[in-house]
């Protein structure tokens, strides 16, 4: 066993887990905002599939559909 196996600690859940920055959300919890890459989850949800939001949270881009 190395010496970081003997560190790592499995924590289940997210309790205890803290990190400072992410790139991919904001939330701004006085104004009650969610946002994933600069745009509101509300906009999220209302205009865009689920496959479109999982595309584009997992991508980091907007999927754009053409007819």
């Amino acid at each position: 066993m190395t010496e970081i196996d003997k560190r790592a600690q499995v924590k289940r859940g997210l309790s205890g887990v803290y990190f400072e920055r992410s790139y991919a959300s904001d939330i701004d919890g006085a104004a009650g905002e969610l946002r994933y890459r600069g745009y509101s989850i509300h906009d999220l949800a209302v205009h865009s599939t689920f496959e479109e939001t999982a595309y584009f949270l997992l991508q980091g881009s907007c999927q754009l559909q053409t007819n």
